[in-house]
């Protein structure tokens, strides 16, 4: 019969999020570490590979200026009803 392999005592059986992120804040895992919490395990992520990085990197820019474009929607909108208001209360 094989026997479990013994447990370091001071590392947790399985991290919880809280944990995880107390390593973050008292720097034992960096910005620089791809490392994530995996029902309760920290898995080393693999590397990202070119396109990977390029198709993310163009989501982030995309992403930026849809939600700039989105702001100026909502800001004519936003002064369109306060003109038709404005218009409204002067009659």
């Amino acid at each position: 019969m094989v026997e479990p392999a013994l447990q370091d005592p001071v590392v947790p059986a399985r991290w919880t999020a809280e944990q995880y992120l107390r390593l973050v804040d008292e720097g034992v895992l960096g910005p620089d570490d791809r490392v994530e919490l995996l029902e309760g395990v920290i898995v080393s992520m693999a590397p990202q590979n070119v396109p990977h990085a390029a198709a993310v990197a163009r989501a982030n820019v995309n992403l930026r200026d849809g939600c700039v474009e989105l702001r100026r929607i909502r800001n004519r909108r936003a002064a369109a009803t306060e003109t038709s208001r404005s218009a409204g209360a002067a009659t």
